[in-house]
């Protein structure tokens, strides 16, 4: 979530789980973020975008149809993405690292997030699940 000082937009998507909505979900944070340097926006919509994509395959296993809201934060200091879905919870600390040697054609999507990300949480709940992201900007 923005750290102190009021949140300066806040605006909300509602998407289902099918690969085709990432286009949408990237144009929604272009438009959340405009006016905000490139570097964060891009970094941001990268993590995002893998947040989207792993909800969809992996959390709903790919099936068609299931709810995924994406809320986009701006505050004075950073920008955020919160998903909410109700797929299948996992343990991040659990996903192995990924392997550098193209043995593997998937299994980045977490390793990215991280490595341009300034917070990363998660949190299952009874409730849904939440995904955090936030990157602190200039």
């Amino acid at each position: 979530m923005p750290g102190p000082g009021p949140i300066i937009n806040e605006q909300c998507l509602d998407v289902t789980s099918d690969l085709n909505v990432l286009s949408d979900v990237r144009r929604f944070l272009r438009d959340v973020f405009a006016g905000i340097a490139d570097d964060p926006v891009n970094r941001m919509e990268l993590a995002a975008n893998e947040v989207a994509a792993n909800i969809i395959r992996h959390a709903y296993k790919g099936a068609p149809g299931h709810a995924i809201v994406i809320r986009a934060q701006v505050g004075p200091d950073r920008i955020c993405v919160s998903f909410f879905d109700h797929g299948a919870p996992f343990d991040p600390e659990q996903v192995p690292a990924p392997l550098f040697d193209g043995s593997q054609e998937g299994g980045f999507g977490l390793f990215i997030v991280s490595e341009v990300v300034d917070e990363f949480r998660y949190l299952p709940s009874a409730e849904g699940n939440r995904t955090t992201l936030c990157i602190f900007l200039p």
